[in-house]
């Protein structure tokens, strides 16, 4: 879990300074890359992915919640946010190792946290994933 944190508070230092390097006008209209296109957006879902893996499985339900509950956190700040999100698929996986009670809890919370109308596809996946846990 601690490596988990670590991946998070790593990842948010890095997108800040790559915000306040940032030039004016830099990646408006698609123009000159930005933020938006640093590859520290990718390592930071495969680094979730691989940290998740190694967890034990005990820990694995703390750690969903924690990846799950980031993103509101992070609505102001769309490239922390749309990542926040994204990386929602990498719990996927992991979510049938959850008892029935554990996966109902958590889907009532995340159809909460993330309606329907504001999901994307990786998120409806997890709903959908959750739904099927027996």
């Amino acid at each position: 879990m601690e490596e988990l944190k670590r991946l998070y508070e790593n990842y948010l230092d890095q997108v800040g300074q790559l915000q306040w390097k940032r030039k004016p006008f830099e990646g408006a209209f698609g123009l000159g890359g930005g933020p938006a296109t640093h590859p520290c957006h990718r390592q930071f879902a495969q680094d979730v992915e691989q940290a998740l893996a190694r967890m034990p499985r005990e820990e694995r339900l703390e750690a969903m919640e924690y990846i799950f509950r980031q993103a509101p956190a992070y609505k102001d700040n769309p490239l922390v946010y749309w990542m926040f999100l994204a990386v929602h698929g990498a719990v996927v996986p992991f979510l049938q190792e959850l008892t029935p009670q554990q996966a109902r809890q958590l889907r009532a919370w995340y159809e909460t946290a993330y309606p329907k109308r504001d999901r994307l596809p990786c998120q409806h996946r997890v709903v959908y994933t959750l739904k099927k846990v027996k």
